[in-house]
């Protein structure tokens, strides 16, 4: 048990682990009663120490031992499977952010979690969104983890709304460790995963010099290499029909469709697919195309990283320190062929045929009249299609990160310990589309002539002509984005002379300056819109933010501490600016020796990212019911679920937002942590978070609603034939951010810790669990505020476990992850402004009919007689096995088996792949090997 002082000491370090460069370190007395002079103490330990080490901050430490406990071979899966309930990873196939991931925590996701290396912000990735990317940061010179579980905007800053994650590296290291490692799927021996790390210390009187290399590998996973994702269709019920929340093929495809214009015997308002489609395949104007087979559910990967830390002491008061680092990760991502539509001109000598022999085949007579009208340019033929006669789209990404910090701390005495900080970091991505990409104009001209005919797929290799031609229309795509961060900080902290009846008053005060920049530029053929099926924008912007602030850690008696912090920040972006004071009030108090009972209250803000500010127009499509079009198709007596009411693929164009203002944020939290048994501690803490002026979008179906009732008109933009799907984009709906919403949450977090001596070895059992009593949440400022787990709408807890038995030289750790079922639904009722959830599949709502029929009132038309059935997601528990044998005190060996009985993801969503690859690994039961030396 530690003694009093350095049980003070560990308190005062987690309460002012904001004012230093480390995280959660501060002045304190020195451990032994002859030492006179206040030191520097970082926290450190195996584990997180109970109850005398517990303050009022519910802070998690896992350090080295529990990562290799758990086979974790990156900090993001580390993380994910112990502290994140938010953000994505370099297996979300269809995201723009490759080889990238994110961590979110309280359910709130990345943006609402501060992510810190050794207590310094880092640099974000640009591409697919503005976030922290937990890849940039090398797994071989993690020495510990710090998930705080409460807001620290006080502390912080912005950010720090929901928690922070902070990754502590090794700094005071000697000797050289080597490390190899080697993973692959167990029943189809892919996915390999391939590491060496190696960390060397040097260290002498009065210099410490850490150098860290790190690499790891991922190769690729093909869809059709899995069960779940292996096609868009996800199966067949007894009737051979596709089984509900099962069909997630593409509208585009070969065969494809057409769209002709200008004819009234094409007498055609949306698009046909061509007779050659299977009638299974044909869903409204569409030939369904099942497009999984052209992609991974695992791209290929490599990171390399290099950190080099030093410390140098002039003298016992006096040291310098540095910190260099460098990491680069490249991925291979491939979608499937594009699509897209184009016009066919009348020099093509493959529309007569196609009128005759497909579109018109049963009315010879009127193919010819709409024959003549191509030639006499009085109708237009638009073509829709999948180009596989051409490569997949293929793209090389590559993250780069540099970052370079230098600093001080200057011991004058216990009442003053300067520490200061000057740091520059710059995160790069480089997107390069390799293959694939066609401009449009070209391929438009190329297949209205004679080599490609656009209704069918054609073999570009048949001759070297043709090769040629297809080759032309293919362009190389660019796309780089920076994000740079340069900061100081300067910070005054000691221990008042003035004693409370608990001890001495300590405190903390600094300045934070801070300026952060962003680009993001892309080729201009996808700006201008001129490459199929994809697009691109440019975006750019900083801005600058100075704070101020002031921490008291207060001993009001020797079992009651008190914790008061308050900062002052201004933030300009150039175009505006914003000044936000935040406060934090926390208690300890100690009934008992071995109980502590805590709680907290706080303000905190999120201040527009960059990207939200500035981010530059993207467009793209989203699926709704366009539901002007669809009251109009109703009103002329048509279907009330076909044509124009079904769900299609609408254009949209969003982009940032200069005139954004910072979300505001309270929160607090009670709790207790007791230790019953020296060997068993029990922790519980009840937090509550609400947010304001939350940044969003409003949802296109949403905005479509609205405009069918005359409101929200400005953000519907459409084209010359009132529709909002022509390939040209003229038609579109606007989704620009803006400070709409409000949400809150409150929950609970359980941790249990237990260890017991069982005579031939050491059995270490933890629970860690985390409940969500409500999460309440708006679709937009119009809409009401709404509990997302009513309805089971919602996964409302989940829980990690392990179990780490130790025997002489062998340490052996079984892990398990519970995630439970919950009902995933379609949407709320936006349409009528509820809460009520609207199903997936059986939606009946009242119509005209009924009330006709003397069934309801007339005002009841449009709102819900049934809502239906939801996507009922299973459970999934993942195990984990991982044991280390020591072969000698200075070598080990470690076989893990992740995923132990080879559990498939849940059926989890109703598009492909048809599970949330944040939330599961669809790798199978995977094995690894890793070796480690010392010397």
């Amino acid at each position: 048990m530690l003694n009093n002082k350095v049980s003070k000491a560990v308190r005062l370090a987690i309460a002012f682990g904001a004012a230093s460069t480390a995280a959660f370190s501060a002045n304190t007395i020195a451990a032994e009663e002859d030492v006179e002079k206040v030191e520097r103490i970082q926290v450190t330990g195996s584990r997180i120490s109970r109850t005398d080490m517990e303050t009022s901050t519910p802070v998690t430490i896992f350090d080295i031992s529990d990562i290799k406990n758990q086979g974790a071979v990156t900090v993001a899966d580390f993380l994910r499977t112990n502290a994140s309930t938010g953000g994505f990873n370099e297996s979300a196939t269809l995201s723009q952010a490759a080889g990238a991931s994110s961590m979110g925590v309280k359910g709130f996701g990345a943006d609402y979690t501060l992510i810190l290396l050794n207590g310094r912000r880092l640099p974000k990735n640009t591409a697919g969104g503005i976030f922290v990317d937990i890849n940039q940061i090398p797994m071989a010179a993690v020495e510990r983890i710090d998930v705080l579980g409460d807001g620290a905007s006080a502390i912080y800053g912005s950010d720090a709304v929901a928690g922070v994650i902070n990754i502590i590296t090794k700094t005071d290291y000697e000797g050289l460790n080597i490390k190899l490692s080697h993973g692959r799927n167990l029943a189809e021996g892919d996915g390999k995963e391939n590491g060496f790390s190696l960390v060397a210390g040097v260290n002498s009187d009065k210099t410490n010099i850490l150098f860290a290399a790190d690499y790891f590998s991922r190769d690729v996973i093909k869809a059709t290499d899995r069960e779940m994702g292996s096609s868009a269709v996800l199966g067949y019920d007894s009737d051979g029909k596709i089984v509900r929340g099962g069909d997630g093929r593409s509208p585009w495809g070969i065969p494809g469709k057409t769209w002709i214009l200008g004819s009234e015997d094409a007498a055609s308002d949306s698009w046909v697919p061509w007779s050659s489609c299977a009638e299974e395949n044909v869903v409204g104007g569409d030939c369904m195309y099942d497009f999984a087979p052209n992609y991974f559910l695992q791209p290929k990967s490599d990171r390399q990283s290099l950190l080099t830390i030093i410390n140098h002491e002039f003298n016992s008061d006096f040291s310098v320190n540095a910190q260099f680092r460098y990491t680069r990760a490249y991925t291979e991502t491939s979608n499937a062929p594009a699509p897209g539509s184009i016009e066919i001109a009348n020099t093509s000598p493959y529309i007569r045929d196609f009128l005759f022999n497909d579109r018109f085949k049963d009315d010879p007579e009127k193919a010819e009249r709409v024959w003549q009208d191509v030639q006499d340019d009085k109708t237009t033929v638009y073509v829709g299609r999948r180009y596989i006669d051409f490569p997949n789209r293929t793209a090389d990404n590559t993250n780069e990160t540099f970052e370079a910090i230098s600093g001080f701390k200057y011991y004058i005495s216990d009442a003053l310990q300067l520490d200061a900080d000057l740091g520059f970091s710059r995160l790069t991505n480089r997107q390069i589309g390799t293959r694939g990409n066609l401009l449009s104009k070209q391929t438009a001209d190329a297949f209205s002539g004679e080599l490609l005919n656009p209704f069918k797929l054609n073999d570009c290799s048949v001759n070297a002509e043709t090769q040629a031609l297809c080759n032309s229309l293919e362009a190389k795509t660019h796309r780089t984005g920076t994000y740079e961060i340069g900061f100081g900080t300067l910070v005054a902290s000691g221990l008042i002379p003035l004693e409370l009846p608990g001890g001495e008053i300590g405190y903390a005060a600094g300045i934070d300056v801070r300026n952060e920049r962003y680009t993001d530029v892309s080729d201009p053929a996808k700006v201008g819109g001129q490459v199929i099926g994809g697009a691109g924008s440019n975006g750019g912007g900083q801005f600058s933010n100075n704070a101020v602030f002031g921490e008291l850690q207060l001993p009001v008696l020797e079992n009651l501490d008190l914790s008061i912090a308050v900062r002052q920040d201004k933030a300009d972006w150039g175009v505006d600016e914003e000044s936000k004071s935040t406060y934090s009030a926390k208690i300890g108090y100690r009934p008992l020796d071995n109980l502590l009972l805590r709680a907290s209250i706080g303000t905190g803000f999120k201040a527009p990212g960059l990207g939200e500010l500035f981010l530059g127009a993207s467009e793209g499509v989203q699926r709704a019911v366009d539901r002007k079009r669809c009251n109009e198709q109703i009103a002329a007596g048509g279907s009330e679920t076909e044509g124009e009411c079904r769900t299609q693929e609408l254009n949209s164009r969003s982009g940032g937002n200069p005139e954004l203002t910072a979300e505001t944020t309270k929160s607090y939290n009670i709790g207790f942590v007791y230790e019953p048994l020296e060997d068993l501690s029990i922790s519980l803490d009840y937090w509550s978070l609400s947010i304001d002026d939350v940044v969003g979008s409003l949802p296109i179906q949403e905005i479509l609603d609205e405009e069918a009732e005359g409101r929200l008109t400005e953000f519907v933009i459409r084209n010359s034939n009132g529709t909002l799907t022509d390939s040209a984009r003229t038609g579109y709906v606007k989704g620009d951010l803006q400070n709409m919403n409000e949400m809150s949450a409150k929950g609970l977090q359980l941790d249990i810790q237990h260890t017991v001596d069982l005579g031939f070895g050491t059995l270490e059992s933890n629970l860690k669990a985390e409940k969500w009593l409500e999460f309440m949440t708006q679709n937009s400022a119009a809409q009401p505020l709404c509990d997302s787990l009513d309805y089971d709408a919602s996964r409302d807890w989940f829980a990690n476990a392990s179990f780490t038995l130790d025997v002489d030289d062998i340490s052996t750790t079984l892990s398990v992850r519970y995630l439970p079922g919950y009902n995933s639904w379609q949407s709320r009722d936006t349409q009528n402004k509820s809460c009520e959830r609207v199903g997936r599949w059986d939606v009946e709502r009242y119509t005209q009919a009924d009330v006709d029929a003397g069934s309801v009132d007339k005002e009841m038309v449009g709102r819900l007689k049934d809502a239906g059935t939801p996507l009922k997601v299973s459970s999934y528990a993942e195990v984990n096995l991982v044991s280390t044998y020591n072969l000698t005190s200075d070598q080990s060996i470690t076989v893990g088996i992740r995923n132990l009985f080879d559990k498939n993801p849940p059926h989890s969503q109703v598009s492909w792949p048809f599970y949330q690859q944040s939330d599961y690994s669809n790798m199978g039961r995977f094995i690894t090997l890793s070796y480690s030396v010392n010397f």
